[in-house]
């Protein structure tokens, strides 16, 4: 992503100092991080001192001609070959600028060679007053800055304020220089349809541009508008895709959301898109699940079966029960078959997702424990993972959670628990926090750390009191009454819902299942432990949390 941190004029009305530009890129992976297109500028007192026109000035100057004309240029502007190869295949200073003395030189063209002669300035190639003071140079920044008249004086048409908004999602450089005034002035001129239509847009190009996801959040938002349930998934949809979990719009969506599911609603695939992305976007809100499970429960028959997949999946993520569980279940569960499962891995998120929810049957569980079936996931590689995971989750539930079930377990493939489990940098980072503070507490003889369950995910410490909160060796810990087993669990971000505070349905489990071994769970909310706050703060609450659990 290229960024201008700074363009400062001098008196004579040249751009002094292009002082640093720099390209950032990031990886895409499946649905959780996408490129992200964003633009920041420096505030330079001494520069603004120097010269009244700053250079947000100039830069929003640059956005607004390049806005104003981005559309009807990419539909008349004559196509220029020649010009463009005489760009790209430039090696000096001159033969860039040499560009301005042609005819029918554009805005673009201008920024092109403006932007390359910034890069070449970082990498040392040349240097500022090599061309600074060159007329042909000024000549090209005069064309950025150049607006037209009648076109200010007048309130574009929304549709054209779309098709520019469009061609800027699709416009690199256009996206790299946009200005968030620039960018709130043109999406709030368009109607909450058109914003959808930008939203889908950016999805399906895959661009994060955070100033345009943030000015369409809010403008839709605030907006008396209300939208459809299509609108609602294309909604949702993107801000999974684009790893964009803005609250205050999944809540207003949910909110419409919720409208149109009491509505006059005739098919399940709209209904199986809002529920796949809710999932992904780890938020919960009890409106919309109970709403979308009394449909499905009502309107079986018109049930698509990759939509009630997709309903168990998120309950399951969520950790959502219905209202009235009993019958739900026992009504929508028959309709599921594995012939239903178009890839032996949805099935095998069915089973995961009733084991979560204490749903599964033995008969459930006994498919996926075949060689046959696990042989069908095609566990080879990284990439399977998360498979492997879901495999030892249910076996483990199966052994702890389950004593009366007699079927097949992961024996019949007890490799598959060798599992490499993998932290995130803000979990370890969490984890290394609360070691720090238990240190503080006891000796470090008295407890373990980041321990390995063997049930598919780690507890970051494992440690042994006395009813009256003394610490234990592990060695002399007996499973006593009046002696207790504590592990210590932490939950940060990504590991709780949004939109409502609670653990996600993974997490619940891995608590259960510690309870079922007899530890006495302790579980670090992020958003009570930061692990920022002073040592001595984050100890006494840890303390207080000790002391708590350990004499119930």
């Amino acid at each position: 992503m290229l960024k201008f941190t700074r363009i400062v004029q001098n008196t004579k009305g040249v751009v002094q100092n292009l002082s640093r530009i720099h390209y950032s890129t990031a990886s895409s992976v499946e649905l959780k991080n996408v490129n992200s297109e964003d633009v920041k500028v420096s505030n330079d007192p001494a520069s603004k001192n120097k010269n009244p026109k700053s250079i947000l000035q100039f830069r929003n100057s640059m956005v607004a001609a390049a806005f104003a004309s981005l559309e009807k240029e990419s539909r008349n502007e004559i196509q220029t070959p020649q010009t463009d190869s005489q760009i790209a295949s430039a090696k000096s200073v001159d033969e860039l600028l040499a560009i301005s003395q042609g005819n029918g030189v554009s805005r673009n063209h201008a920024l092109k060679v403006i932007s390359i002669l910034g890069d070449w300035s970082l990498e040392g190639k040349v240097k500022l007053p090599d061309f600074e003071g060159d007329p042909r140079f000024i000549k090209l920044c005069k064309m950025l800055m150049r607006t037209n008249v009648r076109a200010n004086n007048r309130t574009m048409a929304r549709s054209e304020d779309l098709s520019t908004i469009l061609s800027i999602t699709a416009d690199d450089e256009a996206a790299k220089l946009v200005a968030n005034d620039e960018a709130a002035k043109l999406v709030a001129s368009i109607t909450v349809p058109q914003m959808v239509k930008v939203m889908a847009t950016l999805t399906q190009r895959k661009r994060r541009s955070m100033i345009l996801l943030r000015a369409l959040s809010f403008n839709i938002t605030r907006s008396t508008t209300a939208l459809d349930l299509k609108q609602c998934g294309d909604l949702l949809y993107g801000m999974a895709v684009l790893n964009f979990p803005d609250e205050n719009l999944v809540q207003r969506v949910c909110i419409d959301a919720c409208k149109g599911i009491g509505g006059d609603l005739q098919k399940s695939a709209v209904l199986g898109s809002i529920l796949t992305s809710l999932g992904l976007l780890k938020y919960k809100d009890n409106a919309i699940l109970e709403a979308s499970c009394q449909w499905m429960e009502t309107n079986t028959s018109l049930c698509r079966p990759q939509d009630l997949f997709a309903l168990f999946m998120t309950m399951a993520v969520l950790n959502y029960k219905p209202l009235n569980e009993d019958n739900f279940f026992k009504k929508l569960l028959p309709q599921l078959s594995q012939t239903d499962a178009p890839k032996p891995i949805v099935w095998l998120d069915l089973v995961w997702s009733l084991v979560l929810l204490n749903r599964a049957t033995p008969e459930l569980i006994n498919t996926i424990f075949s060689k046959e079936f696990i042989s069908s996931l095609n566990i080879v590689d990284e990439q399977s993972i998360a498979h492997k995971l879901k495999l030892v989750n249910i076996d483990s539930a199966v052994r702890y959670l389950t004593p009366s079930y007699t079927g097949s377990t992961l024996d019949i493939v007890p490799e598959i628990r060798n599992v490499k489990l993998l932290r995130t940098k803000d979990k370890e980072e969490m984890s290394t926090s609360i070691i720090e503070c238990l240190k503080n507490l006891i000796s470090e003889k008295h407890f373990k750390t980041k321990v390995d369950s063997n049930m598919g995910f780690y507890f970051d410490a494992e440690c042994y009191f006395d009813n009256k909160c003394n610490p234990l060796l592990p060695e002399n810990y007996k499973s006593l009454p009046e002696q207790r087993k504590v592990a210590i669990f932490a939950l940060d971000y990504h590991d709780m819902c949004k939109g409502s505070v609670e653990p996600t349905g993974i997490n619940v489990l891995a608590m259960k299942l510690l309870a079922a071994q007899g530890y006495r769970v302790l579980p670090i909310l992020y958003t009570e432990y930061r692990s920022r706050d002073k040592l001595v703060d984050r100890v006494r609450y840890l303390e207080a949390k000790l002391k708590q659990i350990v004499q119930l």
